[in-house]
């Protein structure tokens, strides 16, 4: 498997949407055929234009890349996942967990989706002067509002990092209703730009709508962590209890879990017991626990928590020491564990 690329873009908003677009144009990407609902773009454009109009000016740059109509990059880039919600039968299946000691606060992730991302997936820097310098890795919406054509990857925010040493990583959530708001991914560049401490993340959380159902878990480097819980229009922070924290794909606040639908869209969901796996893999080790604690609980092979199923698969893992900002992604899990340390 060969090193995943790392791409950097300078410059402001529309100069880093306008060097995205030239990549989206000379991989081939093709949206013409993207049909949205005209009445979910105009309500969409409201929000993004209250309380996101910088991302516009980055679509606004894609769409001179692309050398498209803006107004169809656009309702492509704000409407996708709710058109992609509509029609969804199953997600994506991950595990973040934090654990709080002494010496550090270490977050592990498993990103868990199509096997065949494993050949597309890449890490990529922001340095806008304008925000928060930030890494971050995407999949290129890849099998999910992309479809399953390479050429219509983008460049989204699954997990991110910035340089005042926050991390925002999320998880797919079930619960059948969407409404008007950020995607998810816009949601965490938005927090990875603006934000330094989980408690400025949260706030963002209190004033900006989402569309559609996502977790998200955040830690900062001063050892604070928590998950945000999010149907389509209410959320819940999950704060640590006893140092810890661990999220995958159900609802773990009492008044949301009576909205979730995982076992109900897909009864053979492993979410419950990866998050089991994953506490009681702490649970040996939290006495001692340490920075290689992580990929023991999180690579561990034939466990639910490193997938290799023939849907879905293990893609990458980061582990995470927030308060010395020691920041490692690891890949090739199932063959020879390949690893590479992202720097902002």
């Amino acid at each position: 498997m060969k090193k995943p690329e790392i791409k950097t873009f300078n410059g402001n908003f529309f100069e880093i949407g306008k060097q995205e677009g030239e990549i989206y144009k000379k991989n081939g990407m093709n949206i013409a055929n993207f049909k949205f609902d005209s009445d979910i773009y105009k309500k969409q454009l409201e929000i993004y234009k209250k309380f996101y109009p910088k991302m516009l000016e980055e679509l606004r740059g894609i769409a001179i890349g692309l050398k498209l109509d803006e107004e169809k990059v656009i309702s492509f880039f704000i409407s996708n996942e709710i058109e992609f919600f509509k029609k969804f039968i199953s997600g994506k299946a991950c595990t973040i967990f934090g654990f709080k000691t002494k010496k550090s606060l270490y977050v592990g992730r498993n990103y868990d989706w199509i096997p065949k991302t494993e050949d597309v997936f890449q890490i990529y820097k922001v340095d806008n002067p304008q925000k928060n310098s930030f890494i971050a890795v995407t999949d290129g919406a890849y099998g999910g509002e992309a479809g399953l054509d390479v050429k219509n990857f983008y460049y989204n925010v699954d997990d991110a990092i910035n340089d005042k040493g926050l991390f925002i990583g999320l998880t797919f959530a079930y619960a059948n209703e969407w409404s008007y708001g950020l995607t998810c991914i816009h949601m965490t560049k938005l927090i990875a730009e603006t934000c330094t401490t989980v408690e400025d993340a949260i706030k963002v959380f209190e004033k900006v709508p989402l569309c559609c159902p996502k977790n998200f878990f955040i830690a900062d480097k001063k050892g604070n962590m928590a998950i945000v819980e999010h149907t389509s229009k209410k959320f819940k922070v999950i704060y640590p209890k006893d140092n810890l924290l661990i999220q995958t794909n159900h609802y773990v606040d009492k008044e949301l879990e009576i909205e979730d639908t995982v076992l109900k869209r897909v009864p053979y969901h492993n979410t419950f017991l990866r998050y089991y796996e994953t506490l009681q893999g702490i649970n040996f080790n939290k006495e001692k626990f340490s920075y290689d604690n992580i990929m023991k609980i999180l690579g561990r092979k034939g466990s639910y928590t490193c997938q290799n199923f023939p849907g879905v698969k293990t893609i990458w893992s980061l582990a995470l020491d927030m308060q010395k900002q020691k920041y490692i992604l690891f890949y090739d899990l199932f063959g020879e564990r390949k690893q590479i340390k992202l720097e902002i």
